[in-house]
Formats: structure tokens, C-alpha cells, sequence
């Protein structure tokens, strides 16, 4: 059966949104959405983009995982340093780039093999001048992922290091517990050795 693309995306913005009573696409805007969003089968450690490329796509994940990651500026250049994760059913690309038509400051990269659909900047472009829905749409995303950070920050601020791995895995536990651990310890900021206590403990 073929996925619609306009109605998953749909779908998962009105999980997300609490503010409205839901969102509903018109007719013209599930065509374009259907028409111009490309499927796209990534395999796992494939990139969506690296450091120093363009972004001139959004991306919609419908399976699998993409791990955000930089390296040190400073001190071992090979370490990685991983700081946010996207899932099923959310946006994802390398906003800053994307936005700013400047080269990218992170690598975008699968955890897992991927099913993503892509529009392009042009598509996108044309959407928000269009488009209502797709203006909503994205202040629900980019209310969403304010908040992830927010939390995500005030809890390294002042949580421990099991309060923040719990907060993590009450939204994809499943998926959570498939991430490579020094994946995870580098988001959480600790060493895997820790994590493995921490996760020991948890669960």
C-alpha cells in the first residue's frame, strides 16, 4: 500500500500540537504534498548531510533514526561530539544551512536504515508562500523542538545524569535502547562506562 505522505505528516503534527484542536490539510495541499515529496530509502551510517555541505531539502522521517553530531573544535578533532536525535514521524535537516544558505555547521546522519521523504527548498519556498497549513506546521515544529532543547538544557543544568536517560527514553524507548551506547553518552554528556551503570540501574 502506498504512503501518504500528506496524511503522516499530518498526523504527527497533530500528536505534537496542543494549542489547536487539529490540523486538516486541504485537498490542494495533500496533492502538492503527495506530488512533490520524494521517498527516499537511506541505509544505516549513510549521511543526509555533512559538515560544509548545502541543505536544499526538509526532511520527514517515517522509519528509523538520524543522529545530529559535530566533532571538537579543540583538543582529539575525532571526537565526536552527538547532541540531538530524530525519530519517526518528525522533521528534520540542517535548519541553520537550510535557512541561511550558509554551508553546514553539523553532519545529519543515520543511526539505522531510514525511509525519509524530502521536499525541496524550492518546494518549501513555494509552500509558505501558499500554504497556511504549511506555516502552521512549521511554528508546531519549531515550537516542539524549542521545547526538546529547552528541556533537554535545563536538565543538563541541573538534573543528574539518570534523570536526564529517563527523560530520553519516555519518548521512543524502543528505539532508544537500539542507539549505540557512547551515542548516547555523548548526548548525555557522560562516559559510556557511566551510561551502562545508569542504564543498568533504570532498567
Amino acid at each position: 500500500m502506498k504512503t501518504n505522505i500528506a496524511l503522516l505528516i499530518e498526523q504527527s503534527v497533530n500528536v505534537i500540537d496542543s494549542l489547536n484542536k487539529g490540523l486538516r490539510l486541504t485537498p490542494e495541499e495533500q496533492q502538492f504534498f503527495c506530488e512533490h515529496f520524494e521517498r527516499e530509502e537511506i541505509k544505516k551510517n549513510e549521511f543526509t548531510i555533512r559538515i560544509g555541505d548545502y541543505e536544499k531539502y526538509l526532511y520527514f522521517i517515517e522509519s528509523g533514526i538520524l543522529r545530529y553530531w559535530t566533532a571538537q573544535e579543540y583538543g582529539d578533532p575525532d571526537k565526536e561530539i552527538t547532541f540531538w536525535f530524530s525519530f519517526p514521524g518528525e522533521f528534520a535537516n540542517s535548519y541553520f544551512s537550510l535557512k541561511e544558505n550558509q554551508p553546514s555547521l553539523i553532519h545529519i546522519q543515520a543511526l539505522t536504515d531510514c525511509v525519509i521523504w524530502k521536499l525541496s527548498k524550492l518546494d518549501l519556498a513555494d509552500l509558505y508562500q501558499t500554504s497556511l497549513n504549511i506555516n502552521k506546521i512549521a511554528r508546531i515544529v519549531l515550537e516542539d523542538a524549542l521545547c526538546r532543547k529547552i528541556t533537554r538544557e535545563t536538565l543538563l543544568l541541573g538534573s543528574s545524569a539518570e534523570a536526564i536517560y529517563e527523560d530520553l527514553i519516555t519518548k521512543e524507548k524502543e528505539l532508544i535502547n537500539n542507539i549505540p551506547l557512547k551515542y548516547l553518552a555523548s548526548y548525555i554528556g557522560v562516559t559510556p562506562q557511566r551510561l551502562s551503570q545508569i542504564r543498568r540501574k533504570v532498567h
